[in-house]
C-alpha cells in the first residue's frame, strides 16, 4: 500500500515539475505574464452541483478538525483506537433521498467517498497538496493530489489516499487506499460541459472481537503491567473484512440558445439546457476468518470461514433547466436505476429458503427548483421512486432570509421515505445466525427545522426528526448478536446545536455544542444527551510575520449513554443496553504553523490520560478509546 503511494506522490510531483517547465501546454491568455502571481481566487474548487469555492491554505481551528483520517470535521463521530477503523456515532445523521437502498458494510463507509464528495478543479497553474499525518505503531496517513489544466477548458485532477497502521492491540491492522481521478471539460462556445470521475477504493481491516473479559479488567484497574497494550488478550487473531468499490461517474450538460458575448464571460440564455448523468458502481464485501468463534454461535463449517456480498448499482437521469421568468432554477428529471445484490448460493434451512440475490429495475422522476418570494430565497426538490419492492419519495424545502449584512436565517422541511439497507433484507454467512431474509416496509421520517447564522451569536441549529418504521441491528435474545429489527412504535428527537467563535488579541475561543432528547424510542436510538467541543488558543506571527502560529487546548466531551456494540462479521452497530461508554474528556494539546504555503502541526492526543488513575474510556463495548500519543503532520501546497 505504501509502495504505491509513494510511487505516485513520487510521479506526481515529477509530473508538475515537468509542466512547469512546458508553460505552451496553456493557451496564451489563460496563464498570467511570467512573473505575476495568480490570485488565490482563480485555484477553484467545484462540487458536483456546480457550487464554487477557492483553495484554502489558511490557517485556523477548523482547518485542524479535518487534518485526520477522513480528511472532514470529526466532532459527531467517536473514532476507535486504530487510525481507519469503525466510527460509532455520538448523533443522528440521516442521509435523505437515499432511494436507492444502501449496501452492507455501512460502518466501514465513513472512508468511502460518494459521487456527491468528489470535487473537481479550474486552475491557472498546476496545484498539488500533499497530507501526512503519523499513526499508530508504524502507521502513517498520506493524501497526494494534483490537478492541472491542459488548456483553459480542460482540467483533470489525480489523488490518492493510503493509510498503513498496525495499532497498538493485537490484530488490529488498517490497509486502505482511495484512489481518485477526475476530468472537466467545457466547449469553446460555453453551451457544453462535461464533469466525470473514476474512483477506487479498497478499506480492509483486521478484526479482534474486542478484548477478552480479564482483559478489560486490567485495562479498566490500568494495570502498569499492561501499558503496552499489545500484552492485552484479545477474543481472537484470525479475522479480517475488507470493503473494496470502483465507480464511474459522468455528468454532462449543454445549453439550448446560449452564447458568449463578444468581449467578457456575459452569456445570453435561451430557453434552458438538458443534461444527463450516469453512474456505475461495482462494491464487494468480505469477511474471513480462519476457525469459528463460539461466541458468534453455531457454524456451518470448520475452518477457513469466508462469506462475499457484491452489488452492483446503475444509475442514469435525464434533466432539464427551464428558464422561467421570476424563477431562478427549474429543473425536472427522470431516472432509471438498476441494483442487483447478493451472493453465489442459495440457503435451505428449515426455517426456509434464503435467496442469493435481490435485484430490481426502477424509474424515478421529480423536479429540484429555486425561486424568491419578497424577501425569502427558496430552494428545493421533490423525487419519487416507482419501485416494485419498496416505494420512496422526497419533498426537501429550505427557506433563506437575510436580516441585514450579518444575519441569516433558513427553514427547512424534509419528508423521506426509503427502503432500509439491503443487509438488512438479505445476508448470509457461514455462522448460522447471520442468515436471513426480510421485507421491510419504507422507513418514513419528517424533519422540521432551522439555522441562524449570526457575526453576534454564532450559528444556532435546531431540528425535529420523526422516524416511523425504523429498521436497525438489535440483540438477538440472550445470544448477545445482530439482528435486523423494524420498530413498531416510533422514534421522536430533537436536536440543538450551536457554533461560536471568538478572539481577543492574539487569544481565540471556539465552542460547539450540541443537546440531543430522543423522546419517544430511546431503546432503539441510543444517543448522548450532551456532546461539546470547547478550544482555547493564542495565535501570533513569529520570525517578522513569515510564519502564523497556533497553539492551544481543545476538549471533546459526551455524555454518558448506551453505545451501539460492534460487529466485526457484518461491519455493522447495534444496539445493546448493558454497558454505558462516556462521561469522560477528551483533551488534546496542539501546535501549528504555516510559512507560506506549508502548514505543520503537533497534537498530544488525549493528553489528560496522564492524570486519569483508572481507564474508562471505550468506543463501543469491549473496545477500549486509544491512548494518550504524540502525533505529527503537515499539509503542503505547491503553486506551479
Amino acid at each position: 500500500m505504501m509502495k504505491k503511494t509513494l510511487v505516485l506522490l513520487f510521479w506526481g510531483l515529477s509530473l508538475i515539475s515537468a509542466l512547469g517547465q512546458d508553460s505552451g501546454s496553456f493557451q496564451e491568455g489563460f496563464r498570467p505574464p511570467p512573473k505575476e502571481k495568480p490570485g488565490i481566487d482563480l485555484y477553484q474548487v467545484i462540487s458536483i452541483h456546480g457550487d464554487t469555492t477557492m483553495v484554502d491554505t489558511t490557517l485556523s481551528l477548523q482547518k485542524l478538525s479535518r487534518f485526520n483520517y477522513l480528511r472532514k470535521d470529526d466532532l459527531t463521530l467517536l473514532t476507535f483506537s486504530n487510525v481507519g477503523q469503525a466510527y460509532n456515532r455520538l448523533t443522528y445523521d440521516p442521509q435523505y433521498g437515499q432511494l436507492m437502498p444502501l449496501f452492507a458494510a455501512q460502518s466501514q463507509h465513513e472512508n468511502y467517498q460518494s459521487a456527491e464528495e468528489i470535487n473537481y478543479y479550474r486552475v491557472p497553474t498546476p496545484l498539488s497538496e500533499l497530507y501526512f499525518k503519523t499513526g499508530f505503531e508504524q502507521g502513517q496517513q498520506l493524501d497526494a493530489f494534483f490537478t492541472v489544466n491542459t488548456s483553459e477548458r480542460l482540467n483533470i485532477s489525480l489523488a490518492y489516499k493510503g493509510v498503513r497502521s498496525l495499532g497498538q492491540y493485537q490484530h488490529i491492522l488498517n490497509s486502505t487506499g482511495n484512489f481518485r481521478g477526475t476530468l472537466s471539460y467545457d466547449s469553446e462556445d460555453g453551451r457544453y460541459y462535461l464533469k466525470g470521475h473514476l474512483a477506487a477504493q479498497d478499506i480492509l481491516n483486521q478484526q479482534n472481537g474486542g478484548l477478552t473479559e480479564n482483559a478489560l479488567l486490567l485495562f479498566e484497574n490500568n494495570d502498569p503491567e499492561f501499558s503496552d497494550r499489545g500484552r492485552l488478550d484479545v477474543r481472537f487473531e484470525d479475522a479480517e473484512n475488507q470493503l473494496r468499490g470502483t465507480r464511474y461517474f459522468v455528468n454532462q450538460q449543454y445549453q439550448l440558445g446560449t452564447r458568449k458575448t463578444q468581449g467578457d464571460d456575459l452569456q445570453k440564455k435561451g430557453w434552458g439546457y438538458i443534461g444527463a448523468t450516469n453512474s456505475f458502481e461495482n462494491k464487494t464485501y468480505q469477511y474471513k476468518q480462519k476457525d469459528p468463534f463460539e461466541a458468534f454461535g453455531d457454524a456451518y463449517v470448520t475452518a477457513d470461514l469466508k462469506t462475499k456480498t457484491t452489488g452492483v448499482f446503475v444509475s442514469s437521469e435525464v434533466y432539464s433547466g427551464l428558464n422561467v421568468k421570476g424563477i431562478k432554477r427549474l429543473e425536472p428529471f427522470v431516472g432509471h436505476h438498476y441494483y442487483r445484490y447478493g451472493y453465489d448460493r442459495l440457503l435451505d434451512l428449515s426455517e426456509g429458503l434464503i435467496e442469493d440475490q435481490i435485484k430490481e429495475h426502477f424509474y424515478t422522476a421529480g423536479v429540484r427548483w429555486e425561486g424568491q418570494y419578497k424577501q425569502w430565497g427558496l430552494k428545493g426538490q421533490f423525487k419519487k421512486s416507482f419501485s416494485a419492492l419498496v416505494p420512496g419519495s422526497l419533498i426537501d424545502v429550505a427557506a433563506t432570509r437575510s436580516f441585514g449584512k450579518d444575519t441569516e436565517l433558513t427553514a427547512i422541511f424534509v419528508r423521506d421515505e426509503t427502503p432500509a439497507a439491503l443487509n438488512m433484507q438479505l445476508n448470509q454467512s457461514d455462522y448460522q445466525r447471520y442468515n436471513w431474509q426480510h421485507s421491510w416496509g419504507a422507513v418514513r421520517t419528517q424533519t422540521i427545522g432551522g439555522q441562524l447564522d449570526s457575526r453576534i451569536f454564532g450559528t444556532l441549529n435546531a431540528r425535529y426528526t420523526n422516524i416511523d418504521g425504523y429498521v436497525y441491528f438489535g440483540m438477538n435474545g440472550s445470544d448477545q448478536s445482530p439482528l435486523p429489527i423494524q420498530d413498531q412504535s416510533g422514534v421522536e428527537l430533537i436536536e440543538l446545536r450551536h457554533d461560536k467563535a471568538l478572539t481577543w488579541g492574539k487569544l481565540g475561543y471556539e465552542s460547539n455544542i450540541v443537546y440531543q432528547n430522543v423522546l419517544s424510542g430511546q431503546a432503539v436510538m441510543p444517543l448522548p444527551e450532551l456532546l461539546l467541543r470547547q478550544s482555547l488558543y493564542f495565535q501570533d506571527a513569529w520570525f517578522d510575520k513569515a510564519a502564523l502560529i497556533q497553539t492551544g487546548v481543545r476538549a471533546k466531551y459526551f455524555s454518558a449513554y448506551y453505545a451501539k456494540s460492534y460487529d466485526p462479521i457484518l461491519a455493522e452497530f447495534y444496539v445493546q443496553n448493558e454497558q454505558e461508554i462516556g462521561n469522560f474528556p477528551l483533551v488534546d494539546l496542539f501546535f501549528q504553523a504555516k510559512i507560506r504555503q506549508t502548514r505543520f502541526f503537533l497534537i498530544y492526543e488525549h493528553f489528560n490520560q496522564m492524570f486519569s488513575s483508572s481507564r474508562n474510556q471505550f468506543s463501543a463495548p469491549g473496545y477500549p478509546y486509544r491512548d494518550a500519543i504524540v502525533r505529527f503532520g503537515l499539509v503542503w501546497n505547491f503553486f506551479q
